[in-house]
């Protein structure tokens, strides 16, 4: 029996079952085939399709998509908080909000907003997010939890790659210091050869300096006859 689905492995292999889903749809008839494209590929994604400009605006994608589903339309309100921080709020026309973002940019804080708006309507659940405020609020705060979770996650990478990074220094420091102690015991060691060498050669130079005895010149003489 093949071991159950960890929901902490899921995210890394949807990929997988997109290709078994669409692996299978090309098994059905033409009719049903046709269908399940119109409906779940193209007709989830005609805000994608359309080829305007302002697509490239995320804030224009996620009010086309709520003006589609139940005809409200979405815009930024901002701002600014008691700290000094620019908040930006993505309100419906209705006057709810349905999410809002902090932050000290301004340009970023709308970004941010317009994101997180766009990655709840972009939810095959949005109709029922969008009509019901206690599921909303829900899903705000799963995003915001796998949000601190993946901050969580960088920040432990951050660290074991800082911890890495010193433990490296460190060893390299050690080396360094290995390193500069045998190239001074070198120096150390020609330098006491050297002033041994010159001794030797000091003491040499003097004794041939010395004037000859007279039995010693005698005896060099008698020994070149």
């Amino acid at each position: 029996m093949p071991a159950p689905v960890r929901s902490s492995t899921y995210p890394k292999h949807k990929h997988i079952f997109v290709y078994a889903i669409y692996g299978y749809v090309t098994t059905l008839d033409e009719e049903t085939r046709q269908w399940f494209i119109s409906k779940y590929i193209i007709g989830e994604t005609e805000h994608l399709l359309t080829h305007r400009r302002r697509n490239r605006d995320l804030l224009a994608q996620a009010d086309d998509i709520v003006q589609k589903t139940d005809g409200r339309r979405l815009a930024l309100e901002m701002e600014q908080t008691a700290d000094g921080l620019h908040r930006a709020k993505a309100m419906l026309s209705d006057g709810s909000v349905l999410c809002e973002a902090v932050s000290k940019s301004w340009r970023y804080a709308r970004q941010k907003a317009a994101k997180m708006a766009l990655d709840i309507l972009a939810m095959p659940s949005r109709k029922y997010i969008l009509s019901n405020p206690e599921y909303q609020a829900r899903v705000l705060a799963r995003m915001e939890e796998e949000k601190e979770q993946r901050k969580a996650e960088v920040e432990e990478r951050e660290a074991k790659k800082k911890e890495a990074r010193e433990q490296r220094r460190e060893k390299w420091k050690e080396q360094t210091r290995i390193r500069d102690a045998k190239r001074r015991a070198s120096q150390a060691a020609a330098k006491k050869r050297k002033a041994e060498n010159a001794a030797r050669a000091a003491a040499k130079a003097a004794k041939e300096a010395r004037p000859t005895s007279a039995k010693k010149r005698r005896y060099l003489e008698d020994k070149k006859k």
